[in-house]
């Protein structure tokens, strides 16, 4: 997942091993931007597995 860097939009999106971060399926955020940082989602956690049930 990514972040737009302009307004904040999260995308899915891919970090290639030079460090850029692209949007997956479009060339950029629908605000107009192309700057993403990946998201940081340590605070979430995973979601549950349901093949654990």
């Amino acid at each position: 997942m990514a972040v737009c860097e302009e307004c904040g939009s999260v995308y899915a999106a891919r970090e290639w091993p030079d460090g850029t971060v692209r949007v997956i399926g479009q060339e950029g955020c629908s605000c107009g931007a192309t700057s993403f940082e990946v998201a940081d989602d340590s605070e979430g956690g995973s979601p549950p597995d349901p093949s654990t049930d």
